[in-house]
């Protein structure tokens, strides 16, 4: 097919939450995101959305990403992409480019697919199915209380979901009640995922916690420490009874592979997003399969539920419910994926799928809510 690029348009818009979250140093009282539209000469638009995390993501699609792209045969795809990362080597292989290189080549693959009349699990070589999914929740805040975890917990248990994750508070030892209490909730319900979103100090001092949830029916332990933090990740492995989930939000093909030729970690966490778009995603996956690692994505169940349905070992995606009022995304769409058996099922909509809703998207980017 022939095509070129005529435009890259990149915006964030900025969602309040109902409540602030509470994570350790971080106060989330809004979500800001990263919109990325990518159109081509025969009218088509290919979109991708991502967390800006308050970094100048759409100014550095601008002045590092967009002259490179523009004007390009889109079939040129695979130059053009390396290209951009090569001229801009200097930046390493992590961080705020490659954010925004990985949102600039979600986009992409979003025309690609459309262009081709598929959606994107088709034209990777998958098909169209229902992606089993965990549910995120139970994020701190200022008023929580036994109860209101009991009611969180028993409402997300109704899904029937392949697991849920609860968000550390920071501190351990009021994990351990916090679990306790919500696994008091749910005796029976799905295993537990504590997301400690890199926030521990060392191996050492999370272990005389950590241990204690093995009999809470732990899924895994997820994002303990950063990234690059090989020796506390490799300690926390060894000293558990159950998995460390790695990789949130990260990027570096050879960081996943030190990672897991040391044997660290046991679950890879991938966001197509931040990992150098569907292609970095789809190298990562072919890395873990290699040494037999599932693969759990971060959140962007749209994008991620079309890369599992094309990735035999990405075994769950995860999914915020909007009711849970941790993510303000769906006020921008006129409609979701449906919750079917235990995940979400995919449509047959060419491309991700994406149903947005324009006004209110021009809403929030005016600044006005």
């Amino acid at each position: 097919m022939s095509g070129t690029i005529t435009r890259l348009e990149t915006f964030e818009i900025l969602i309040p939450l109902p409540k602030p979250l509470l994570m350790g140093a971080m106060y989330i009282a809004e979500r800001e995101y990263t919109f990325v539209r990518i159109h081509d000469d025969e009218g088509n638009i290919g979109t991708s959305y991502g967390l800006s995390r308050n970094a100048p993501i759409s100014a550095t699609i601008e002045r590092l990403i967009s002259p490179r792209w523009i004007n390009q045969k889109i079939d040129d795809h695979d130059d053009f992409y390396t290209r951009t990362a090569k001229a801009n080597a200097f930046l390493g292989t992590n961080g705020i480019f490659w954010r925004a290189l990985s949102l600039a080549d979600c986009a992409l693959y979003d025309l690609l697919a459309k262009r081709a009349n598929q959606p994107l699990c088709e034209y990777l070589g998958g098909s169209v199915k229902t992606i089993p999914a965990t549910v995120a929740g139970c994020y701190p805040v200022a008023d929580e209380t036994p109860a209101s975890l009991i009611e969180q917990m028993q409402h997300m248990a109704e899904y029937k979901p392949a697991g849920i994750k609860i968000t550390s508070s920071s501190d351990y030892a009021r994990d351990t009640e916090r679990m306790t209490i919500c696994r008091q909730a749910i005796p029976d319900g799905p295993g537990f995922i504590n997301d400690v979103y890199c926030g521990a100090k060392d191996a050492e001092s999370l272990l005389v916690e950590a241990r204690k949830w093995h009999d809470l029916n732990m899924m895994w332990l997820e994002d303990p420490f950063t990234f690059d933090d090989y020796d506390n990740v490799g300690k926390l492995a060894d000293g558990l009874p159950y998995p460390v989930g790695q990789g949130d939000e990260q990027c570096g093909l050879l960081h996943f592979e030190r990672l897991i030729e040391l044997g660290h970690i046991q679950v890879l966490r991938l966001d197509a997003t931040a990992c150098g778009g569907v292609r970095g995603f789809l190298e990562a996956a072919k890395l873990a399969e290699k040494y037999n690692i599932p693969i759990s994505t971060h959140i962007f169940h749209h994008l991620h539920g079309q890369l599992a349905a094309a990735v035999p070992n990405v075994k769950w995606i995860e999914y915020m419910l909007p009711e849970s009022n941790v993510e303000s995304i769906h006020a921008v769409w006129n409609s979701n994926l449906e919750w079917k058996d235990g995940g979400l099922a995919l449509t047959d909509a060419p491309g991700v799928g994406f149903d947005w809703n324009e006004e209110a998207i021009t809403h929030y980017r005016s600044g006005t809510a």
